[in-house]
């Protein structure tokens, strides 16, 4: 039976998903994957089913479905497997809290009673990601270790660890747990300092046009006196100016959808960014591949 090494990543919304999906795929050469429950490999297989079951046997309204707290992409490499979510940042840390400890429940049985499938998971990594918005790494990092020091009936988790990376502040490892910070600096910032200023190296024409358009039909707050506000208002205006540039390519689509479809940044733009470097070895070194 094959044996697969899971990193379970926490995003905090569908664009995080996004960009990180194009780590996976242009920097680390992963392949996206298209399962089906029964194909994943034990006990995915098993949670994911029993999700859908547990809030299927209630009083179910269309307007649930989001609460199947399901991947939003799946991606493999050899004996590796990664599982984005989207977490809802930290507002929603029960719903994450609540998976790991299903999950952790049923990891141990895996091996023992894999349910029919034909691969198990034999070790697994969790990874949580993060903007650093006004509070900065440090702060992030030690709210995380809080938010999930304990995850109900499972006495082996642990995640008081957590030691910050000396080359690189915005990430630090516990062990088989992660914690990555997004931002302009690690004292601020979102994943949008990140994203912006490639599409305006790529797109320098249209990104002008998008940004002019954004700042003369929109009040934006930007030097408030407020960090955690004028931090929130930067972040909401280059979300819209990408969004708006990507209309041309994707009409009527959110930003995730362009990040990911638009193709607006080149490949070697991406590759070459000095924020994606970092990350990719930080992930290189945290899952432990070449």
């Amino acid at each position: 039976m094959k044996e697969v090494k899971a990193l379970l990543v926490f995003c905090e919304g569908s664009h995080d998903i996004a960009f990180v999906q194009q780590v996976f795929k242009y920097c680390l050469q992963f392949q996206k994957i298209e399962y089906k429950f029964s194909e994943y490999p034990a006990p995915f297989n098993s949670l994911f089913k029993t999700s859908v079951e547990h809030h299927a046997a209630k009083d179910l309204s269309l307007n649930m479905s989001h609460k199947f707290f399901l991947p939003d992409s799946v991606w493999g490499k050899d004996e590796h497997l990664v599982l984005l979510f989207n977490s809802g940042g930290s507002s929603q840390i029960d719903k994450v809290k609540l998976l790991l400890k299903f999950f952790l429940l049923l990891l141990p049985q895996a091996s023992v009673f894999p349910s029919g499938a034909t691969a198990i998971v034999t070790e697994a990594k969790y990874l949580f990601l993060y903007d650093a918005d006004h509070l900065g790494a440090t702060a992030l990092f030690t709210r995380i270790k809080k938010d999930f020091s304990v995850i109900e009936d499972d006495p082996t988790w642990s995640f008081a660890n957590l030691i910050v990376l000396k080359d690189n502040p915005f990430g630090a490892i516990a062990g088989d747990k992660a914690a990555y910070i997004w931002g302009l600096d690690v004292q601020n910032g979102t994943l949008e300092d990140i994203l912006l200023p490639m599409f305006e190296k790529d797109q320098k024409a249209i990104i002008q046009k998008a940004t002019e358009f954004i700042n003369e039909s929109f009040v934006w707050d930007t030097n408030s006196q407020k960090k955690e506000r004028k931090i929130a208002e930067i972040s909401r205006r280059k979300k819209a100016i990408i969004t708006c540039a990507g209309q041309g390519k994707k009409s009527g689509s959110s930003m995730n959808v362009i990040i990911d479809q638009a193709n607006l940044v080149r490949e070697n733009t991406f590759l070459d960014n000095v924020n994606v470097k970092l990350f990719v070895d930080f992930l290189k070194k945290f899952m432990e591949i070449i």
